[in-house]
């Protein structure tokens, strides 16, 4: 369950760290 959580923090940062970037490095 802790492992579950774990990867929900790591798992939903990510592509929304990687749509900004493509955001920011399109405008």
């Amino acid at each position: 369950m802790g492992k579950g959580v774990l990867l929900w923090l790591i798992g939903i940062p990510i592509p929304l760290i990687l749509l900004l970037w493509i955001f920011g490095f399109l405008h």
